[in-house]
């Protein structure tokens, strides 16, 4: 992360003049002389002063000069008073010359950082809603070890209603759900179930807390491993979860984004706990994955890698506009201590598949681990199939005020120097096209036909 220094500017107040001279501090000639010596260095670091800030205004940009001082016009002649926050929001808004470039006030970043380590707060809960205000909303994602997650609510199920108590609970108005969820504080029931018509549709008491999110589990035929704890470090724990479906020799685990301090770490335990179990095959699930941290990506890429040789291979590559070619690569590699050469290693990829997920399949296919045939994507309903296509990189640039710029540098390239950038991994490539739902719940059509083709 680069860490670069800012210099504020003012805009000078329309009309305005040098200092008026102070008035003599009176009584006699020496006191005279000592006003004038005193008034000589004042006036001269009012000028040193003047000289410098209107050297510093006028080595701007132009265009700059012209915002600042349409800014002043409009602070002093506007009609109804302003916000400057939302003035200077709306001039950072205009820097995004794509959907991936952000600006970031510091409270902003603080809180965006915290996130990405896996510090939570709330019920854990994301969802979708439908274009019409009344539509239901559909759980997205429940995170790992949050209350939502810990109390059983899982992807594709539906919230039929919400409120304080069983008794009060609210019915349609999903629009005002993303609001209860983010304002309450107390205890709260959401009413969910996977049918639509919410046959099966249960409450949940949750109470929103702070909480330390894992974006790892596991599952095989017998049994399910989960990562629970309340405080930083969580442990790894079984659940009743087996998958029916799995075989002896294959695992399953899935990963939600590239992010949290502690997912590096967490990989490992279930590498471990796969190889303790006897399991030699892995089902990795990287559906709806937007990506996130290189490093992650890198400490898990470094287990996975069939063929690499030598020390230190090459994750990736990423080109800047003027050519500069910068090589990210792993530690080490230690596929074969998780691994027999035999072993075989599946990928399940949708839509939202994208950026850290699609250079982690580029590091498989590129070192042998996994061939195109072994690569399952999610075929919507218009018969597409395909990775999202996002082959670029941000960097996190910040200032000394705390606040942060996240911006679009580079192109990103896989090992062996494909960038599949706007276009994504497709079945041209040799991946394998499934119809499936987007959203998956009690029911897994996608990962049943994939189970059912490699478990077989």
């Amino acid at each position: 992360m680069e860490n670069n220094d800012t210099d504020e500017f003012f805009d000078p107040p329309a009309g305005s003049q040098p200092p008026a001279a102070p008035a003599p501090a009176g009584g006699g000639k020496k006191a005279v002389r000592i006003t004038a010596a005193v008034l000589g260095a004042l006036l001269l670091a009012v000028a040193a002063f003047l000289g410098g800030w209107y050297g510093q205004y006028y080595s701007l940009d132009g265009e700059v000069r012209n915002y600042l001082w349409a800014k002043s016009v409009l602070e002093k002649n506007y009609y109804s008073p302003l916000d400057e926050g939302e003035l200077y929001q709306a001039l950072y808004d205009s820097l995004a010359v794509d959907p991936y470039t952000r600006f970031y006030s510091a409270s902003e970043y603080d809180a965006y950082m915290a996130k990405s380590a896996g510090e939570n707060d709330g019920v854990g809960v994301a969802f979708f809603i439908g274009q019409k205000a009344d539509e239901r909303a559909q759980v997205f994602v429940a995170m790992e070890n949050s209350p939502a997650e810990r109390a059983g609510i899982r992807k594709g199920m539906y919230i039929f209603a919400f409120g304080k108590t069983a008794d009060s609970l609210t019915e349609g108005n999903f629009a005002e759900l993303r609001t209860f969820l983010s304002q309450e504080k107390g205890e709260l029931v959401l009413r969910c179930g996977y049918a639509a018509d919410g046959s099966d549709a249960a409450n949940y008491t949750l109470t929103p807390k702070d909480y330390q999110t894992s974006f790892l589990h596991y599952r095989d035929s017998g049994a399910g491993f989960r990562f629970r704890g309340e405080g930083s470090t969580l442990s790894l724990t079984q659940t009743d979860e087996p998958m029916a479906g799995l075989d002896e020799k294959t695992a399953y685990i899935r990963l939600e984004e590239f992010s949290g301090s502690n997912t590096p770490v967490e990989f490992i335990q279930l590498l471990s706990k796969m190889k303790e179990r006897g399991r030699t095959n892995l089902i990795f699930d990287l559906r709806s994955n937007g990506g996130g941290n290189l490093g992650i990506l890198g400490d898990v890429a470094s287990h996975l890698m069939r063929n690499a040789e030598g020390d230190n291979p090459v994750v990736l590559s990423a080109v800047t506009r003027s050519g500069q070619r910068t090589n990210y690569v792993c530690a080490h590699n230690d596929f074969s201590s998780y691994f027999g050469e035999d072993s075989e290693v599946y990928v399940l990829a949708d839509e939202y598949t994208a950026s850290a997920s699609e250079a982690l399949i580029g590091v498989l296919v590129d070192y042998g681990t996994l061939p195109y045939s072994h690569i399952f994507l999610r075929e919507d309903e218009d018969g597409i199939a395909k990775t999202y296509g996002k082959g670029i990189m941000q960097t996190q640039f910040t200032s000394m005020n705390g606040s942060a710029m996240k911006l679009t540098t580079a192109t990103i390239h896989w090992p062996a120097g494909k960038c599949i950038h706007g276009v994504g991994v497709t079945p041209s490539d040799g991946a394998i096209p499934i119809a499936a739902p987007f959203f998956w719940g009690a029911d897994d059509p996608m990962l049943s036909e994939v189970l059912s083709r490699v478990c077989a």
